[in-house]
């Protein structure tokens, strides 16, 4: 007889053995809607919904937790699952608490009816491209509520920094290791490379090729490695095709896009566009890539030049941007300059550049970008420079101060 809390206590009991880093993203269980935890494959999920089972379970609540990748589950009916959850919580409202769901089949379906039930709030995490991308909503049929759970920021790392010159001297320190390192809890903690390789190919395998059922491996196994080591940089499919063919991969345009789509919904690589109020002119313009990550940056650029650096202090800045819930485009000026971001949310616009110092190009450009969209407000994140206003409606912010959340504008 299958006994689930027994099972249950084993897995938080293992939470001990776990090394933490605090995080600021919190289980919101309040809503009566299935909450969802979606993100990157080894970003801390389960590590998060262990935490909150065992916090419910000091505080005498009916809990379950239940990983659908173990072989006693994995073939389970849901209605065979309420039945043994109902075994041993015969009364009241169960927290249950369902991760690896992309193990299960049909799990939308499944979902639903344990939802429609009301014997069960739920909570799911896996890392199925398809729970991970905009599908969620129409598979639940808006009966979810997602949270999205990034890798580790700098600010999580370095949770009370203060100003002076040692914690100055603390920041730098920290933010070498972060652009070598990254965000993902292990390779952090450990400084393992192999152990950013093995997120990488874990996630190539069984979240992209297994997933999507890509049959000529090698062919995208090209393409993904191509897209990857562009990030931070400007590029069309067809630049990318073009590129892959001198290499001796043959694939069309098409192909590429739809390995492009399939990296986005598995959280791992983000296409920026560009900017513009004319949605053709948004989709033929080139792309700019990001990474969900700073240590797979690392994996593809080992370098150390101010090119490298500038690249890696530009997606960080586009990471945080997303953690914050801004929508992100790029801006193209008229006479062909470029400004990092234009940061959306509701109805503000801000434009965001990244640099190492600010000269009098950066303001120019920044400046003429504001007269050219009638932005009001324009922030240059500059590694090495301090928080000032340079002009009516442009700031320049450190980047500590900026990333550690110190300047409450953006």
């Amino acid at each position: 007889m299958i006994n689930l809390r027994e099972i249950t206590e084993e897995y938080v009991g293992a939470l001990q053995f776990i090394r933490e880093i605090p995080r600021e993203i919190k289980l919101d269980l309040s809503s009566l809607d299935i909450t969802v935890l979606a993100g990157p494959r080894r970003v801390g999920k389960t590590f998060l919904m262990l935490k909150e089972v065992r916090r419910l379970m000091e505080s005498e609540e009916r809990v379950i937790y239940v990983s659908l990748d173990d072989p006693l589950f994995r073939g389970i009916d849901a209605r065979r699952l309420a039945e043994l959850v109902r075994s041993e919580y015969p009364e009241g409202k169960v927290y249950l608490f369902l991760d690896e769901v992309q193990d299960w089949k049909d799990w939308d379906f499944k979902l639903r009816w344990l939802h429609d039930v009301k014997d069960f709030k739920l909570t799911v995490s896996g890392s199925s491209s398809s729970l991970l991308s905009s599908e969620i909503p129409s598979r639940l049929r808006g009966r979810q509520s997602t949270q999205i759970v990034f890798p580790l920021s700098l600010r999580e790392l370095l949770p009370s920094l203060g100003r002076d010159f040692r914690e100055k001297g603390k920041f730098n320190s920290t933010l070498k290791d972060y652009l070598e390192w990254g965000g993902f809890p292990e390779p952090w903690i450990y400084r393992s490379r192999e152990k950013l390789i093995d997120i990488v190919e874990t996630v190539f395998y069984r979240d992209l090729v297994e997933r999507n059922r890509i049959r000529d491996v090698e062919q995208f196994r090209a393409v993904f490695d191509l897209l990857l080591s562009n990030y931070s940089n400007m590029i069309t499919w067809n630049s990318v095709r073009k590129v892959l063919k001198g290499m001796g991969v043959e694939v069309d345009v098409k192909t590429v896009m739809n390995y492009a789509e399939y990296m986005r919904r598995a959280f791992l690589l983000f296409p920026v566009k560009r900017f513009d109020y004319s949605e053709r002119r948004r989709a033929i313009s080139p792309k700019k890539l990001y990474l969900v990550d700073l240590g797979i940056a690392s994996l593809y650029d080992s370098g150390d030049s101010q090119d490298s650096l500038g690249r890696k202090l530009e997606n960080l800045v586009f990471t945080e941007l997303l953690k914050r819930s801004w929508a992100v485009n790029y801006y193209m000026l008229k006479d062909g300059g470029e400004v990092d971001f234009m940061a959306m949310r509701g109805r503000r616009k801000s434009l965001v550049e990244v640099t190492l110092n600010v000269d009098t190009e950066h303001v120019s450009k920044v400046r003429k970008a504001m007269q050219e969209t009638e932005v009001r407000e324009a922030v240059i994140v500059s590694l090495e420079g301090e928080t000032r206003t340079l002009e009516e409606g442009i700031r320049e912010v450190e980047l500590a101060d900026w990333v550690m959340g110190r300047d409450q504008d953006l």
